[in-house]
């Protein structure tokens, strides 16, 4: 079924706070901060972020779960922190994540785009690390915002990025753009973002602009477990079974067509392996690490 002579559908993108719920059900489910952290081990320790003290600028920082594994569980040597997170709903989370790392931090609540500059009191910081951890998306132009970032990197700073490869989340996203009236869902009008933008179009962006920045970059896999939602078929009608299928849809799956969830539901067992009995859902992502040539 391609849906491609049915009436559009009408679903509008999730709130802030549908965002938020959606995001926290696909975390639980997802082995994606696991493998970054891991990932993540070498590159601490090839830059000696384990034994030098580390300012660290934090780009969509979210709840600062990511930011405190690097910590505890990586070795990560911080003792300052600023954290950019606008999601109001995160905030509070985000504070009480950064005020048990034991290093200084500010939480700024702005959106972080080509114009952004610190606050006076700061001067011109400078940062060993400068991460942005699937924040991407939503950011206005966010090739820009790569190039601005640049600039609060020190000498012999690195920046490291994670981001979607093209994978099943971004034809989730594009199937629902293609299948929906642009006046009630489109990326213009979902406040999370473009989710079409990919680690390819943000790397040959880079390697195009940045000839001043060596590019790294690792493809790896992460896994969803979505083995209640296949097997249901798609139509368990329980949140918390489609609210992964939610969060990369960016609207709410439950209020699709039953055309649509049939065309979603056939999209995602398409991607799954079958590991241990389980049906898990293959993720492609990047990780991209950026450093000045001299």
């Amino acid at each position: 079924m391609t849906g491609r002579d049915l009436p559009l559908e009408t679903v509008p993108p999730l709130t802030i706070e549908g965002y938020t719920k959606t995001f926290a059900r696909f975390m639980s489910q997802s082995n994606q901060y696991d493998i970054q952290a891991s990932i993540s081990r070498n590159f601490v320790l090839e830059n000696n972020f384990d034994t030098e003290a580390v300012h660290m600028l934090s780009i969509g920082a979210g709840i600062g779960n990511f930011e405190a594994m690097l910590v505890r569980e990586q070795g990560l040597k911080l003792e300052y922190i600023y954290a950019i997170e606008p999601n109001p709903a995160h905030v509070p989370l985000l504070e009480t994540e950064l005020k048990g790392l034991g290093a200084q931090y500010d939480i700024d609540t702005s959106f972080f785009s080509k114009e952004f500059e610190f606050n006076e009191k700061y001067g011109g910081p400078l940062f060993d690390v400068i991460l942005l951890s699937h924040c991407l998306y939503p950011v206005e132009d966010p090739f820009e915002a790569v190039s601005h970032a640049v600039k609060f990197l020190k000498p012999h700073g690195k920046i490291l990025i994670f981001h979607q490869g093209e994978a099943v989340n971004k034809e989730l996203y594009t199937y629902l753009i293609n299948r929906s009236d642009p006046k009630i869902f489109s990326p213009s009008l979902n406040c999370n973002g473009d989710h079409t933008l990919t680690a390819q179009k943000i790397t040959s962006y880079i390697r195009d602009k940045h000839p001043e920045l060596i590019v790294s970059v690792l493809d790896y896999h992460t896994y969803l477990n979505v083995d209640t939602f296949v097997r249901g078929e798609g139509e368990s009608g329980i949140d918390d079974d489609t609210g992964f299928v939610s969060f990369l849809l960016r609207a709410e799956y439950q209020c699709l067509s039953k055309e649509a969830r049939s065309d979603v539901f056939e999209i995602v067992k398409r991607n799954c392996d079958v590991v241990d009995g389980k049906y898990l859902l293959r993720m492609l992502t990047a990780r991209i690490v950026l450093s000045l040539s001299s």
